[in-house]
């Protein structure tokens, strides 16, 4: 790849040349011609014929310097490949392997150490962090259950923007990204799940310039705990089931995946968890 830059330059640099040249001689003879225009208008004959003589003598200039430097000359550029490294790859069985490598999934997760920071917005004595989303930028958006409402923190982990997302009867729950600055938020009653109760929501909520937008609602019959958006296609988590949405600007129930009604909750659904970033832990008051 080196060669061939290398013999661009070296074809473009006679090129350039010729170019600034052209140029100079061009710029020369407009000079003479707008000055022998300007002494003729004044009646001066003999510096007249001092410019028109200066004028035959670039033009002689150019002429000489086109017939040596403008012959017309065919060429062309092929690549000529190294049979070396063609005949090294076909001696080859491949370019290398997958390894698979089965790791202990009940590998216990161990902390160095922790931080612990205070994400309490003014007038709030506690909160209660229900779950949480990390952002490219490094910034963080938690879900406050207790004071009902969706932080977002900066790097540092200072709240820097908020907003209320539920009411006293409704309290936020599951986060996840739709795109890199567009996220949803579960929103459904209290203590509860099931078909018959008021409708459960996902809120989206926009990021922008680091402060939280409100755009659309999406309103479901069931309650709505968990969310996790991959591809087009929303998880949601009712407690007792698994439901499964095309999300496309409208959302769409593809299939209801898992369903086991023999408790009140049968699902996985963790509360009072840790969230651990960066060395940093974050946790319910």
């Amino acid at each position: 790849m080196q060669e061939l830059k290398d013999t661009l330059t070296k074809l473009q640099a006679p090129l350039d040349r010729d170019i600034d040249k052209c140029s100079t001689l061009q710029d020369e003879l407009k000079q003479l011609g707008e000055a022998i225009h300007d002494i003729g208008d004044k009646n001066k004959q003999e510096l007249s014929l001092i410019a028109s003589i200066k004028c035959k003598d670039k033009i002689q200039q150019f002429e000489k310097y086109q017939k040596e430097n403008f012959v017309e000359v065919k060429s062309s550029i092929s690549f000529q490949p190294n049979n070396e490294i063609v005949e090294y790859l076909s001696k080859l069985s491949g370019l290398g392997m997958t390894l698979t490598v089965m790791q202990n999934p009940d590998k216990v997760i161990r902390m160095g150490r922790k931080s612990e920071y205070d994400v309490c917005t003014e007038g709030e004595l506690k909160c209660s962090i229900r779950e949480i989303c990390v952002l490219s930028s490094g910034q963080v958006l938690v879900a406050d259950k207790f004071n009902n409402k969706v932080k977002l923190l900066s790097q540092t982990y200072q709240v820097v923007s908020h907003c209320s997302v539920s009411d006293e009867l409704n309290e936020p729950l599951g986060i996840c990204q739709i795109t890199p600055s567009e996220f949803g938020i579960a929103v459904s009653p209290m203590g509860a799940h099931g078909d018959g109760l008021p409708p459960s929501k996902i809120l989206f909520i926009k990021v922008n310039n680091s402060q939280l937008v409100k755009d659309r609602i999406l309103k479901f019959q069931h309650f709505c705990g968990s969310i996790v958006y991959q591809k087009g296609d929303l998880f949601v988590t009712s407690g007792n089931a698994l439901f499964k949405y095309k999300l496309r600007g409208t959302c769409t129930l593809v299939s209801k995946l898992h369903e086991d009604k023999s408790d009140k909750w049968t699902g996985r659904f963790y509360v009072g968890f840790v969230f651990i970033h960066k060395k940093c832990i974050i946790k319910s008051h």
